[in-house]
This record gives structure tokens, C-alpha cells and sequence, in this order.
């Protein structure tokens, strides 16, 4: 048997070469890797030696392996004992054995012997003019899943298609007789054993979801198909891989839409409970303060002893002046929840964009002021054509993520986030959102807006909202780009077109209360609202000029209505449990239609399609919780002068 031997220098003769003489073997010298590689080119060896401490050795066995016939030659190792930690690496490109030097006769023997027989069983090399045909070359050939063939031994590929080569980057020449494991095909080295352990107990895998590394080190998702089927003439193992990759981005995002209309519904309704105790918190700190200042206004400049001084309570309407400023940023942050819990299907409408951005801002400003200064430069620019819950969502987005390229050391005076909006272009508004953080690398700049792509550590996003954000623009027929210089900072802008239409208002305008209020008839109000607080507030406010019933149930009062009882004026809270402001109004509706026009709706956020739907029909005043005590006054002054 003939036995090609590269030893580690150029000592002879080499006990090695002896004993294999012994043994019966024929040993052929290559005194350098070149000349050995180029002995097994000429004239295939099936037992390879190597001594391991003579040049790079890895490369070596994976150029034997490459060669013609390398598959089915044994490749043995000579190392001594303290070399045992570098033999790891030459097994895994293909060694299939080690002998311990200096050599023991009955072990080499051994050794020996079993290479033979490995070398034997090999199956055959195919011919080198062997092509597929028939059904057999549609199926792999022409098959858009990529596909594979390998041998069952080493997992060397023999074979694999288009679809294969384009889904891991690789060309067929850099695949063929190297194995996924030595190509790094798996996402981490423990997935080869795990899906070789599966296919020895199965025998057979069927679409086990694994992740696999292309060539330029993407991660792909795939399912894996394993099955033995005879190529040439021996058994091989057929692998198909499926890429899923889309499909389960495509699930993420669904999923990821799913739960941000689930949080939207969930903010509506949070906005609604909150604005029902902050409504008789607003509107009882503007009675009491509106109480107090007609007190002082009417204190004595120079008060008699028995007065004592007004300093006092001028602190106490201070601090209720405060109060009120602490509720009304209550009030407009809650303001903002609605704005993001409202349906993305909307139709796109002329949106304020300095609006949108102070609204935004304002949920912002808590992670803002910790990391940067925050600096505003509005440009005069008209209104665009969008819709301002998916304008909201992606310049949070955009904030969010110029937060978080700045380093949290606490030196927020050294770092900037800068908002500008300006045309640039005609019929272009340009809104733009520039950081002082770390940046991106150029050669990442070309992928932000991909699915899953992040550039922020592990467990810090998904890699989806700026993915989300660019389709949100362009579905906004705009457009969103991004800037950046490594270590200096970003700019995103986000461009959209110039609404035709002025915006429409969300809501009626503020009523300016009338200097006299009292000169009017005193009437006579129903207040119908669950909250008993609110109530009580309500009733504080018009006390003074009407008359005021408070009921927390709407359906209490219909047989007094019913049976003709008169109210000049009904306050009915929208959203409340059993009977609310809706089936009031129709019940109202069928006993007294007279007095149908007198009602004046509470509503501390329409957040149901039917709510929506019903104040969009209904003519009716309404008045937004929480409310102060002189817009109360002044609507309820107007719809009373209104209907006489």
C-alpha cells in the first residue's frame, strides 16, 4: 500500500518512514507541502502522514481534500503529546486520525489498519465527466430551493444548485468538497450537531427551522429537508433549505402591528380614565381660584384690624395658579396619548407639522433632557399632506433613536438634538432630526431601513422601527433619509408633500367667555356624568347662575323627562357604564325631541368607532374633559342664548 508522508523537516532517514516499511507500507517523502500536494495530484495516496509542527498544516489538509480523490484517502496526524490541543482544528477540516509520537509499534499497526479500511469503504470519486440527467438534473438544477448534496462521511458538498449558491453567497467552485462546518454555514457552531443529532434519530428532518450565515455574514432563516438518496451510484444526503427569511420578517411585522394597535386602543382608554378625574381636578382648582381672586379683588386696600392680611391667600392663589399649569401639562400629555392611539387607516388630510412635532416633543422631552439639549428651529412652512398619528409615530421614532445614540454619562450640555423643519423644494416640506451621537459606519448607512437590521446593542430594539418608519412615509407619498458621519452624529429627514387643503380643525373652536354671564336667565341644568366628583364640580361652576340636578345614571332621569319634567340645558357624559351619552341621546330622541338640541356632550376621549361615528353625525356641542370653569360657562352660555 502506498502512503504519502510529510514530515516536519528534512531529517533522515525518519523512524516513521522505517516502521511504515516494517508494517508493509510504501512511503513517498514530500519534503514541503507544495511538492506534497503536487505528488497526490499526479498520483492519488489512500494514507496520508503528517508530522503537525511543519508549516500551516490546516491548509494543507483542505488542499488534499479539494483534490481529485482527496475524499477518499485517510489523513493521519503524527503530534506529540503536548501538541495534543492543536489537533482539534485539523479533524474538524478533515483529518480523520493522530498517532502519538514516537510511535508505538502494536498502535500504529492498529491505526493503520483501520485507515486502510476507511480508505476502502470510501465510495468511488465521481467520474470527472459525470453529469446529471433526466428528472434528477430538473429537480436539483432548475429547482428555485436551494438545494444540496453531500456525502454522508465528511458533509463535503458534491453537488449544489443556483438557488444554493446565490442563498449563502458562495460560488459552486468555493463550495464544492468543503462542508457547511468548514464553510461556517450555521449561525452558531452548535447548530451543525444539533441538526445532526435530530437526522441520527429521525433518520430524516422535515422543515426544522434553523439559521444559516451567508458569505458576507448575513443571517438567513430556513428550513431545513434532509433525506439519504443514491447519487452516482453510492447513498448521499439531499438537503433543501428554504429560505423564510421575508415570511417570518413579515410575521414580525404583523405581529409587531398587532400589538402597537392593541397599545393604541389600550392608550384611548387610559386617556379616557385619566381625563374623568382630571376633569373635576381642573375644573375644582379653576373654581376655587376663580373664587379666591374675586375675594381678594374685592379686599379692602387698607383692611381694618379685624381683617387679617391678604398675603396669605395671594400664596395660596399662587399656588393654585400652579396647580392649574401642573393639570393643563397633564392634560395636554394625555392629549398627545390620543394623537398615537388614533387608527393608522385614516385618510391622509392636511396635517400641522409644527403641531405634531410640539406634541411629540412633549412625550420626548423625559428622555431628551437627560442626554441632550433640545433645540427648535421652525421654519415657516405650510401644511403637508399626511396624517398625523403616522407623522407622530415615526418623528417619536426618530427622537427616540437620536436619544439613544448619545451616550448616557450625564453631560447633557455637551451633546444637541436638533428639530428643523423648511421647503426643500417647491411643493417639499423637510423635516429634519440631527444628533451629537456616536453615528453610523458608511458601510452600514445602505441598510437601516431593513427588517431587523440595528445598529443598537443586544436587548435595545427590534431592529423594526425604522423599517416601519420608511414605510409609514413613503405610504404618506414622502420620503425618509438618513446622513450620518462615524463618532459626529446623524440627521434624519423626513420629506413630505405640501398639502392643497388648509387642516381641518379637530375640534370646535374655543368659545371666548362673555364678559357678563350673569345678565343672561338663570336656567335650569340637568348634569348626568358617572363620576360623582365630576359632578359635584360641574355643579360648583354653575351653581351661581342655574339651577343644577346631578344624577350618575342616565336612565333615572327618562321617566322625569317623559313625564314632562323641563331642563333648560343637559351636560351627559359620552362613555358610562349601562346607559351612556349615545343611547341617552336616542332615547331623548323618541321622549322629547325638543329638547334634543339642548344637549351639550362631556367627553374625555371618543375612543370606540361608534363614539367616533356618533359625534361626527350628531350637531351637538361638546366639551373636552378636562375642562376649565370658564369655557364650561362660556359653551353653556351659548347653546342657551342659541336655542332661546
Amino acid at each position: 500500500m502506498r502512503a504519502l508522508f510529510v514530515p516536519s523537516g528534512n531529517h533522515a532517514p525518519s523512524p516513521v518512514e522505517t516502521l511504515l516499511r516494517q508494517l508493509g507500507w510504501t512511503p513517498t517523502r514530500a519534503s514541503n507541502d507544495e511538492a506534497a500536494i503536487v505528488a497526490f495530484r499526479r498520483a492519488p495516496f489512500p494514507l496520508v502522514l503528517l508530522e503537525v509542527d511543519g508549516g500551516d498544516r490546516l491548509v494543507l489538509v483542505r488542499a488534499l481534500r479539494a483534490c481529485p480523490r482527496g475524499m477518499q484517502s485517510s489523513i493521519l496526524l503524527l503530534a506529540r503529546p503536548e501538541q495534543l490541543g492543536q489537533l482539534q482544528p485539523l479533524l474538524d477540516a478533515g483529518a480523520d486520525d493522530f498517532l502519538l509520537l514516537p510511535l508505538d509499534e502494536a498502535t500504529t499497526a492498529l491505526r493503520l489498519r483501520l485507515a486502510e479500511r476507511r480508505s476502502a469503504e470510501r465510495p468511488e470519486p465521481l467520474p470527472e465527466d459525470f453529469e446529471l440527467d433526466g428528472l434528477c438534473a430538473v429537480l436539483l438544477r432548475e429547482s428555485p430551493v436551494p438545494t444540496c448534496i453531500t456525502t454522508r462521511e465528511s458533509g463535503a458538498f458534491v453537488e449544489v444548485n443556483d438557488a444554493c449558491a446565490r442563498l449563502f453567497g458562495y460560488s459552486h467552485e468555493e463550495m464544492l468538497w468543503r462542508s457547511a462546518k468548514e464553510l461556517n454555514l450555521w449561525e452558531t457552531p452548535i447548530e451543525h450537531d444539533r441538526l445532526s443529532a435530530l437526522f441520527r434519530e429521525q433518520g430524516v428532518l422535515r422543515g426544522v427551522e434553523s439559521r444559516v450565515r451567508t458569505k458576507g455574514g448575513e443571517i438567513r432563516d430556513v428550513l431545513v429537508f434532509t433525506g439519504i438518496a443514491e447519487y452516482a451510484g453510492t447513498p448521499h444526503i439531499v438537503t433543501m433549505f428554504p429560505d423564510v427569511t421575508e415570511r417570518k420578517q413579515l410575521q414580525a411585522r404583523l405581529l409587531l402591528t398587532d400589538r402597537m394597535a392593541s397599545v393604541g386602543t389600550l392608550a384611548a382608554g387610559v386617556a379616557h380614565e385619566i381625563n374623568n378625574p382630571l376633569a373635576y381636578v381642573t375644573a375644582n382648582l379653576g373654581y376655587a381660584h376663580e373664587e379666591l381672586a374675586r375675594t381678594l379683588e374685592h379686599w379692602p386696600a387698607e383692611p381694618a384690624e379685624a381683617l387679617p392680611s391678604p398675603a396669605p391667600l395671594k400664596s395660596v392663589a399662587t399656588a393654585l395658579v400652579e396647580a392649574l399649569q401642573g393639570a393643563d401639562r397633564v392634560r395636554t400629555i394625555v392629549g398627545d396619548l390620543k394623537t398615537f392611539s388614533r387608527e393608522t387607516q385614516e385618510p391622509l388630510r392636511a396635517v400641522d407639522v409644527k403641531k405634531v412635532l410640539d406634541s411629540t416633543l412633549s412625550l420626548a422631552s423625559g428622555e431628551i433632557r437627560h442626554r441632550a439639549r433640545l433645540v427648535k428651529e421652525y421654519g415657516d412652512v405650510p401644511p403637508v399632506l399626511g396624517n398625523d398619528s403616522r407623522l407622530g409615530q415615526v418623528l417619536l421614532n426618530l427622537l427616540v433613536n437620536a436619544t439613544q445614540a448619545i451616550p448616557s454619562d450625564g453631560d447633557a450640555d455637551h451633546h444637541e438634538i436638533r428639530v428643523t423643519t423648511r421647503l426643500s423644494a417647491p411643493g417639499r416640506v423637510s423635516v429634519e432630526v440631527s444628533d451629537t451621537g456616536t453615528g453610523i459606519a458608511p458601510e452600514l448607512l445602505g441598510r437601516v431601513f431593513d427588517p431587523f437590521f440595528t445598529t443598537k446593542p443586544p436587548g435595545v430594539g427590534t431592529g423594526l422601527g425604522l423599517s416601519i418608519c420608511h414605510n409609514l412615509i413613503t405610504a404618506m407619498g414622502g420620503e425618509l433619509h438618513v446622513h450620518s458621519d462615524l463618532g459626529r452624529g446623524s440627521t434624519f429627514q423626513v420629506v413630505l408633500p405640501v398639502a392643497t387643503t388648509p387642516p381641518l380643525r379637530e375640534s370646535p373652536a374655543p368659545v371666548t367667555l362673555p364678559t357678563a354671564l350673569t345678565g343672561g336667565p338663570r336656567g335650569r341644568v340637568l348634569v348626568i356624568d358617572d363620576e360623582p366628583l365630576l359632578c359635584s364640580a360641574v355643579e360648583r361652576i354653575l351653581r351661581p347662575h342655574h339651577d343644577v340636578v346631578l344624577t350618575t345614571l342616565a336612565a333615572e332621569v327618562l321617566p322625569l323627562l317623559e313625564a314632562g319634567e323641563r331642563f333648560d340645558l343637559i351636560l351627559c357624559d359620552l362613555m358610562m357604564p349601562r346607559m351612556n351619552g349615545m343611547d341617552f341621546h336616542a332615547a331623548l330622541h323618541r321622549l322629547r325631541p325638543d329638547l334634543t338640541g339642548r344637549v351639550i356632550f362631556l367627553t374625555g376621549g371618543a375612543f370606540t368607532p361608534q363614539a367616533k361615528d356618533f359625534l361626527e353625525r350628531v350637531p351637538n356641542r361638546r366639551v373636552e374633559k378636562p375642562f376649565n370653569a370658564r369655557a364650561l360657562l362660556a359653551v353653556t352660555h351659548e347653546v342657551l342664548a342659541a336655542v332661546g
